[in-house]
């Protein structure tokens, strides 16, 4: 509604009283507002509110309201207004707020209502005496349980998890496609479960068109279906950190994203670990590119005590993929920040970086997590590139954590993992093949292997030319060109 007039009561008064009349509402001992619809209205809004409703992240639309009021077939958007007009001009002209004062969805100002004693025949507004108020024969009892998921549905969302673990993201795609024919109706929560799946599976590919559709389809659901509110408020914060991959892996806007992320609900984080790690990771991320980009060290500190938290919640919470994820991003974190000389000298180093990315490999054997992506790999070959370490050097540090790499060499691990997910290349992202590739030959240059680091270039220019990010394409080829002269002298 429209803000209060300027005569309205401060709230650091005493409570205003409320009374529910027949044919009206009475503020304090202001002359009766007169309608019938207005008490009945605030009553309904009331009771829902009670059962977690009527608030501003979960509000009741007209529809719903009106299922409330018994003897109420329908409520006409003309009534509503002016039963939500006489308000305008009471100390409580916010009681009652919506997006669109005619035709809603409502929801009832925190604060204010914290500031009213409501009452019906004298006793306090809540639970039979609202139910009566209503015409209603008993309360309104808590909504029945959802009806059994079908077996199709519930036996493709667990192939599509499974998938999704082990990084096959069309298998998984598919399979979601199937349990999608299958959602029961009118099922907010089933439906919103695969749209989700789907945005994980899009962002995971670099397709940030669908990631965008997705967004906009989970964006519908939450402004329009009926969910309970701790869902409804995981959905939202779920849909935000979604977004803000969006912000930040399409367009390129680090701090827009960082922005998306403050608006994450701290309670909903607390409540839910899944996306305290998701939360923390993606700020991580955000701050270090933020941190590269201005050369900040407070930036580059913020976002590895963010990568930090985000590890800690996921081993405390028992998370091996996400924990895995964490280790994995924070190592990558350290070496960029390490390189641009963002960190103190007495802080974590190099090898320090190499023994968390150790860790995050274990964890994808162990699990059988991650089979299909090259970050890892890609990550170590930088790391060992910056801190001029060879294989030997790579295998102590991971025979000390009882982690011994199975190669023999750099360039074979690299051609290992090449081939271990070639059956799903396709699903990999360009910008990954690329800079796998690159790094590949790098080192094999290094080993003294000119004709395999020639080869390597080469398929590197022709997964460059692939990309969309004219930058990004430019960066590779560059780097590509450079490499060449060098494995053609050797």
């Amino acid at each position: 509604m429209t803000a209060a007039a300027s005569s309205a009561t401060p709230l650091a008064c005493a409570p205003h009283r409320l009374q529910l009349l027949p044919h009206g509402l009475r503020i304090d001992a202001l002359p009766e507002l007169r309608s019938r619809l207005l008490p009945r209205l605030l009553a309904a809004l009331l009771q829902a509110h009670e059962q977690g409703l009527a608030r501003i992240d979960s509000p009741c639309s007209r529809a719903e309201l009106c299922e409330r009021i018994v003897g109420m077939a329908e409520l006409h958007r003309t009534q509503v207004w002016r039963a939500l007009a006489l308000l305008d001009d009471s100390p409580l002209a916010t009681l009652i707020e919506a997006r669109a004062r005619s035709s809603g969805p409502f929801w009832l100002n925190a604060s204010r209502l914290a500031a009213c004693r409501v009452e019906i025949d004298g006793e306090p507004a809540t639970g039979q005496a609202l139910a009566r108020w209503l015409g209603q024969e008993r309360p309104v009892r808590a909504p029945a349980a959802a009806p059994l998921l079908p077996l199709a549905y519930a036996e493709a969302l667990a192939r599509a998890d499974y998938l999704l673990d082990r990084g096959e993201l069309y298998p998984a795609r598919l399979a979601l496609q199937q349990a999608a024919a299958h959602v029961p109706d009118a099922d907010a929560a089933a439906a919103a479960a695969l749209g989700l799946r789907r945005a994980r599976i899009a962002r995971r590919l670099g397709d940030w068109a669908a990631l965008q559709d997705e967004l906009r389809d989970l964006g519908q659901t939450l402004n329009h279906s009926r969910l309970p509110r701790i869902e409804r408020r995981q959905l939202r914060a779920r849909v935000a950190i979604l977004a803000a991959w969006h912000w930040f892996g399409s367009l390129g806007q680090a701090a827009a994203a960082l922005e998306k992320l403050d608006e994450v609900d701290p309670e909903v984080l607390a409540s839910d670990s899944t996306l305290r790690c998701d939360h923390g990771n993606l700020r991580g991320i955000v701050l270090r590119e933020l941190a590269l980009a201005r050369g900040d060290a407070a930036l580059a500190a913020q976002s590895l005590s963010s990568l930090g938290d985000a590890l800690r919640s996921a081993s405390l919470a028992g998370l091996p993929d996400a924990l895995q994820v964490c280790a994995a991003n924070l190592s990558n974190a350290l070496g960029q920040l390490v390189e641009a000389g963002l960190l103190p000298a007495e802080s974590l180093g190099i090898e320090d970086a190499i023994r968390w990315l150790l860790l995050s490999d274990a964890l994808c054997a162990r699990w059988q997590l991650g089979r299909s992506s090259l970050l890892n790999t890609i990550f170590l070959l930088r790391l060992a590139a910056l801190g001029r370490l060879d294989f030997a050097a790579l295998q102590r540090l991971a025979t000390e954590q009882g982690l011994p790499l199975p190669a023999s060499s750099l360039q074979e691990l690299a051609a290992q993992r090449w081939a271990s997910c070639r059956a799903r290349h396709s699903q990999l992202p360009a910008d990954q093949r690329c800079a796998f590739l690159l790094l590949w030959a790098r080192h094999a240059l290094d080993e003294g292997d000119a004709f395999s680091a020639t080869d390597l270039v080469r398929q590197a220019r022709l997964q460059a030319r692939k990309l969309r990010d004219e930058a990004a394409r430019r960066r590779y080829l560059d780097e590509a060109d450079a490499l060449m002269p060098r494995a053609q002298q050797a």
